[in-house]
């Protein structure tokens, strides 16, 4: 029965990489934009946590999965790590934002 729930988690785990090269593309051109708003400083490291740790992200799945793969007796602990680290993605992401009504560095579109 444990077996099955390793390997549940390791697929649950394994889904996200399916969208990783876009993901990544996107993550290496956010760290290498110049942001145009003065975010507080807690939101700018949670959106280079985010950016970091979607790059991050396979070999983290990488080493779970061998450390599931080793025949350890709690291997199912071991699968559920990605899942965690996908949860703590999800919580980075949504502080990753400025607070809105700061002002920009630069005019929008259709502002003079």
């Amino acid at each position: 029965m444990m077996e099955f729930f390793r390997v549940a988690f390791l697929v649950a785990g394994a889904i996200p990489l399916i969208a990783y090269p876009f993901a990544a593309l996107a993550s290496l051109m956010g760290l290498g934009s110049k942001p145009g708003v003065k975010a507080p400083l807690f939101n700018r490291v949670m959106n280079r946590v985010f950016l970091w740790g979607t790059l991050m992200y396979p070999v983290l799945f990488g080493v779970s999965y061998g450390w599931s793969e080793k025949g350890m007796e709690y291997g199912f602990l071991a699968a559920l790590l990605p899942l965690f680290y996908l949860l703590l993605l999800w919580v980075s992401y949504h502080f990753m934002d400025a607070p809105p009504g700061l002002k920009t560095d630069k005019a929008g579109p259709g502002e003079n």
